[in-house]
């Protein structure tokens, strides 16, 4: 539900796009009939009306109104790829370390610049993190802080994921560094050695590299590009095998960019609920709605059956290192695997963060950085229209990225070497799944860096790379 009375306008008028009310080409309702129908003043209209066309879904004509344009659902998505459905053991491979040697992720050109986290939210943070520190008295800095972690900061937490419907309180909360952190704690809390764990396909290669440590089996799982993992799909494998955890990403998951529907979360915890399966919820991209919606997490709907896992490296800063795992019946279990693996977080950094969060400079943060998520978005998507007619992307509404599938006779494992070897760096499909033979014609591209004429240029090279590719 929008919190906002420009946001509830904003919602209405997308609805009304999206299910053919208006169509492209026609105008909107005017500004003035809007306020009168609706019961607006003026600035609350023009904003919702400044936020679609931001998004790509109207454009303002002086003196005429505002039009709709053609939608992006009109560019055809990757076809989904099918997995062999079969628990195996996995091995990460030279190009995934290649990669995150370079350090580059999340960045087609890391010559570009890094990822920007400058602006008056970064700035206060750091300030809020030092005053922590100079306000620190004798000698508690010789002193750990205690494993679960700051319960000031646990309970502002749970309290932000209350109004996102999840019924937990702060000692239900462990703080850890990073979501890859709170992922691993999850895993070695409901796992042994031998058992086997369902993943998305494609799916986050940070969840295959801590199978891998841990000795799990994998089960690939097919999901679409838009909607995510199927709950049918789900439902098969759980006849076939003893499926003892299945690690999720229901909003806007890496690579693709997918959101699964209100409908398909809650067939999966039905599933989870009937079979015994521990859900291990990712919720690290829950807040990067372009529009701001809150989408129901897993947890929300079955929290003794589902440990959800979060941090602020995606919608803060990726220095910050500071996450957390959240369940209703494991708390005590994951404290002792956090103090067995890591002790304790920094307490500066916990009372930096609290801080920044009660005052209201995280949500102010988070609108900004959206409509700016927003816009790379649309930008890339347009780039991609031009430069590559004949491939298939992602349409997210969220996130950080999108999956970019080219002809099947492409090997973007050629590309990636060809385009390295110019300082431009790939994140190929293969990376994504436990099946080095899938994904070869498919790409990630981030939205997370402006496209500016360095990263358009980046990106013309590698179509001048496909193009030669193609033609020898």
């Amino acid at each position: 539900m929008a919190d906002f009375r420009y946001q509830q306008l904003m919602q209405q008028l997308r609805s009304g796009i999206e299910n053919g009310r208006w169509q492209h080409g026609d105008m909107l309702p005017s500004v003035r009939s809007l306020m009168a129908e609706k019961q607006l003043s003026r600035a609350t209209v023009l904003h919702a009306l400044a936020e679609l066309e931001l998004s790509g879904l109207i454009k303002a004509e002086p003196r005429r109104g505002y039009f709709v344009l053609p939608q992006s659902s009109s560019v055809a998505t990757p076809p989904s790829q099918h997995p062999e459905t079969k628990p195996h053991l996995f091995s990460t491979d030279e190009l995934m370390q290649d990669v995150m040697r370079q350090g580059a992720a999340f960045d087609l050109l890391p010559e570009a610049g890094k990822y920007d986290e400058t602006g008056d939210e970064q700035a206060l943070l750091h300030r809020a993190i030092n005053r922590a520190m100079r306000h620190s008295r004798g000698l508690s800095h010789q002193y750990y802080d205690v494993p679960q972690g700051a319960e000031f900061l646990r309970q502002l937490l749970s309290s932000r994921l209350r109004l996102q419907g999840c019924n937990y309180v702060g000692d239900d909360l462990v703080i850890t560094h990073g979501c890859q952190h709170a992922l691993f704690l999850a895993l070695m809390s409901c796992t042994s050695v031998g058992d086997v764990v369902a993943v998305e396909s494609p799916g986050f290669f940070g969840t295959l590299q801590l199978l891998q440590q841990l000795g799990l089996k994998v089960l690939p799982l097919p999901c679409d590009p838009d909607t995510g993992l199927q709950p049918d799909d789900v439902e098969k494998a759980l006849q076939l095998w003893n499926i003892k955890a299945l690690v999720v990403t229901p909003s806007f998951s890496t690579p693709t960019g997918a959101c699964m529907p209100e409908e398909a979360r809650r067939a999966l915890v039905t599933l989870a609920q009937q079979y015994e399966m521990t859900l291990i919820e990712d919720h690290l991209y829950s807040e990067l709605d372009f529009h701001g919606v809150n989408h129901t997490p897993l947890a929300a709907l079955a929290p003794e059956q589902v440990i959800l896992c979060s941090s602020f490296s995606k919608s803060l800063s990726r220095d910050l290192r500071l996450g957390f795992v959240a369940s209703a019946t494991r708390t005590s279990q994951l404290t002792h695997l956090k103090q067995v693996t890591t002790l304790a977080n920094s307490r500066f950094i916990e009372q930096g963060l609290e801080s920044f969060i009660a005052d209201g400079s995280y949500d102010r943060h988070l609108q900004r950085l959206r409509r700016k998520l927003r816009v790379q978005c649309h930008d890339l998507q347009t780039l991609l229209k031009t430069s590559f007619a004949e491939s298939y992307f992602s349409q997210p509404k969220g996130g950080l990225c999108l999956w970019l599938a080219f002809a099947s006779s492409v090997d973007v494992i050629q590309l990636y070497q060809q385009a390295r070897s110019m300082g431009i760096i790939l994140t190929p499909g293969p990376m994504f799944t436990s099946q080095p033979l899938m994904y070869r014609n498919c790409l990630r591209l981030s939205f997370a860096q402006p496209w500016n004429l360095a990263r358009r240029h980046a990106l013309n090279q590698v179509k001048t790379l496909l193009q030669s590719s193609t033609h020898s």
